[in-house]
């Protein structure tokens, strides 16, 4: 957390064995957050982890590779919002396949991408939907 004055409760949503959280460690518009500038906003980032189990039943999680993004959605992003996005993240990573690619399109998450309640196309990102 850093030193602003900007508050955010980290947010972990766990299904299957994948945890994504979501945090708040400083950044903004245009790399660290510049309370100084009235244009930048501070801005969530989500990670990804994977639990393994290890031979003696005991478990631990694991950050996954290339599975942390800054968001385009802001610290003030509701928590069904949040939620909804956690859970598109989880399908991106629940697959065999390589998942980076899916996940640099979800940063680009947006406030925009939730003005609906029906699907629409992420902006920025034509090919994506929420």
């Amino acid at each position: 957390m850093s030193d602003y004055n900007v508050s955010f409760v980290e947010v972990e949503l766990i299904w299957k064995s994948m945890r994504v959280t979501w945090e708040w460690i400083g950044e903004g518009n245009e790399g660290d957050y510049n309370p100084d500038d009235p244009e930048d906003t501070p801005l969530l980032r989500f990670s990804c982890d994977h639990y393994i189990i290890t031979d003696d039943g005991d478990g631990y999680w694991e950050g996954m590779e290339d599975a942390s993004y800054c968001t385009q959605l802001p610290v003030d992003t509701p928590m069904r919002h949040l939620v909804k996005a956690a859970g598109i993240i989880m399908e991106a990573i629940d697959t065999d396949s390589s998942y980076k690619r899916e996940l640099e399109h979800l940063s680009w998450f947006c406030p925009e991408d939730f003005d609906k309640p029906e699907k629409k196309p992420m902006a920025a990102q034509p090919n994506l939907t929420i």
